[in-house]
């Protein structure tokens, strides 16, 4: 078995929302979603039984999640990657470790979020190193605007929470000030409203490369306080 043999189900002139070998392909430049019902997580195409389920965003090679789901096999885990490079070795990695605890997407993270999670459906969400867009033009392209907040503030369930990992300072006070903004997500921490050392947070390639890099790791915490139900 290897990472190429996972192939989009379909083309691009043909493309809909499929969920194909636990990998759920959410196309891009489709306007149709909503008319696509997503399973139940206890249906038998996901996981089968009911349990606390959490969301992973920018995935990329996957490390960090499929060591979540091997150690808590009693939680379900779902990664969310857009790339299908990577998307490719997470499942490669899923299936050579038999996890059935974990559900991979191959699609864009607000798009997945806006039309296929149910309300108050999501224990809680991480977001590891999303690409920081550094230069001020492409600042639009982050994944922390106010559409994405507001769609996790749906999901995710009352007093779950939100993960946020970087190691670009300024994107680091992005996230801090979107996620303060109202009053529907409160600080696990005290100001500065992160904290630079997380031992037993788990770690994964970017983490690596940056901490090898000499970067400072920026963890941040909020918790749902009102939900939506």
């Amino acid at each position: 078995m290897k990472a190429t043999d996972l192939k989009y189900p379909f083309t691009w002139e043909e493309r809909h929302p499929v969920l194909h070998e636990r990998v759920l392909f959410v196309p891009r430049h489709y306007e149709n979603h909503d008319v696509w019902p997503f399973p139940r997580w206890d249906s038998p195409s996901l996981f089968g039984k009911t349990g606390p389920v959490f969301v992973e965003y920018c995935s990329g090679n996957g490390e960090w999640i499929l060591e979540k789901a091997r150690v808590e096999p009693h939680l379900f885990w779902v990664a969310v990657e857009k790339r299908f490079d990577r998307v490719r070795k997470i499942w490669l990695k899923m299936q050579k470790q038999k996890l059935t605890n974990l559900l991979v997407v191959c699609g864009d993270a607000l798009t997945f979020t806006k039309h296929y999670l149910p309300p108050c459906s999501i224990e809680g969400i991480y977001v590891n190193f999303p690409d920081p867009w550094p230069k001020p033009r492409h600042a639009r392209n982050r994944i922390f605007q106010e559409p994405f907040i507001k769609e996790i503030s749906r999901v995710v369930k009352k007093g779950g929470g939100a993960t946020l990992v970087t190691d670009d300072p300024p994107y680091s006070l992005q996230m801090i000030e979107q996620m303060q903004i109202g009053d529907l997500w409160r600080s696990s921490f005290e100001a500065p409203y992160f904290k630079t050392d997380w031992p037993s947070y788990g770690s994964s390639f970017f983490d690596a490369l940056w901490r090898k890099k000499g970067k400072v790791i920026h963890y941040h915490q909020f918790i749902n306080q009102k939900g939506v139900c």
